[in-house]
């Protein structure tokens, strides 16, 4: 993946279904999608399972946090681009 608009498009391509990148979700969680950005390379994570994962990794900016703005990371299997969750 060379940038975050690849990997949306391969998203959309595996989960034609998905909701991930929507506005409407994106707007509930106070993101923008202009404020994402895709992370060089992939990492090794385990899930809330522990099962072993490697990732895409993207940063983005919640501005409706409580607590305020907060920079979060959210990470993306690179088989299923399914959202793999780690806390």
């Amino acid at each position: 993946m060379k940038d975050i608009y690849e990997l949306r498009s391969a998203y959309y391509g595996k989960h034609p279904d998905g909701h991930y990148f929507d506005a409407d979700t994106l707007k509930f969680f106070g993101e923008r999608f202009s404020d994402m950005r895709l992370l060089k390379g992939t990492s090794h994570i385990k899930d809330i399972c522990g099962e072993d994962h490697e990732v895409y990794t993207i940063s983005r900016l919640q501005r409706n946090y409580p607590g305020g703005q907060r920079r979060t990371y959210a990470h993306f299997d690179t088989t299923t681009l399914d959202n793999v969750i780690i806390d």
